[in-house]
C-alpha cells in the first residue's frame, strides 16, 4: 500500500487508535505530534518548542487577524511560522512514502502542494464511550470530561477554521466519514483500507 492518507477526528473518537492500528498493518508512517518534533528538530529547536506553539495556538492564542500582523523576530507572524514549519515537513513525508498523518490541517497542505491523499474523519456518537477513552488516555476526571472533549474539539474547529478557512467536521472536506462508536476501529480500518483501493482504481 503505497498512499497518504490523513485522519481528522473528534476528541475521544479514537482517530489517532485507527490512524495507528491502520499504520501498523500496512506499512505506513505515522505522523502525529511526531511532525512537530521533526520540524523542531530540523531547525534547531528544542524539540518541544513547536508543540508548545502549537498548543497555544489550539488553545487559542494568537489565532485572530491581528496576530498575523504580529510579527516574531524574523518579520513573520507566529501562526504563519508553525503552519510553515508543519507544511514543509508533511510535504516532504508525503512525498517520500507511504504515510498517514493525524491532523495538523495536512489535508490542505497536500491539496496545496497538489498531491494526491484521502482525507477521513473519525467521529463517535457514543459520549460515554468518548468519554472513557478521555479518562483513560489523557487522565481527566471523570466530572470533567464531557467538558474537556468540548474544549478540545472547539480548539481543533478554531484551528482549522483559521489556518484553511473551512468548518471542522464539515462532511464535504472529507473522502470518508467513519462513525467509530457504529464500526469500532477495526471496522473503520478496513473501511478506509477500501476506500484506498478503491481510490487507486479510479
Amino acid at each position: 500500500m503505497h498512499s497518504v492518507i490523513v485522519i481528522n477526528r473528534e476528541f475521544g473518537s479514537g482517530g489517532r487508535e485507527v490512524g495507528r492500528r491502520l499504520c501498523e498493518q500496512d506499512g505506513l508512517e505515522f505522523y502525529d505530534t511526531r511532525i512537530l518534533q521533526l520540524a523542531a528538530s530540523r531547525r534547531g529547536l528544542p524539540p518541544d518548542a513547536l508543540e508548545a506553539l502549537d498548543e497555544r495556538l489550539g488553545a487559542g492564542q494568537f489565532l485572530d487577524m491581528s496576530a498575523m500582523g504580529a510579527p516574531t523576530a524574523g518579520g513573520i507572524s507566529v501562526p504563519a511560522v508553525l503552519y510553515s514549519a508543519i507544511a514543509e515537513e508533511v510535504v516532504g513525508a508525503a512525498r517520500s512514502g507511504p504515510a498517514l498523518f493525524i491532523g495538523r490541517c495536512a489535508d490542505r497542505i497536500l491539496r496545496d502542494a497538489g498531491l494526491p491523499f484521502l482525507s477521513v474523519f473519525v467521529f463517535s456518537t457514543n459520549n460515554a464511550q468518548k468519554a472513557a477513552r478521555a479518562i483513560r488516555v489523557d487522565g481527566v476526571e471523570p466530572r470533567d470530561a464531557a467538558r474537556y472533549i468540548a474544549k478540545m474539539d472547539r480548539a481543533r474547529a478554531r484551528y482549522q477554521q483559521f489556518f484553511t478557512g473551512t468548518r471542522f467536521g464539515d462532511y464535504r472536506e472529507y473522502d470518508l466519514c467513519l462513525n467509530s462508536a457504529r464500526l469500532g476501529y477495526a471496522g473503520c480500518v478496513q473501511l478506509i483500507r477500501a476506500a484506498v483501493a478503491a481510490a487507486d482504481r479510479h
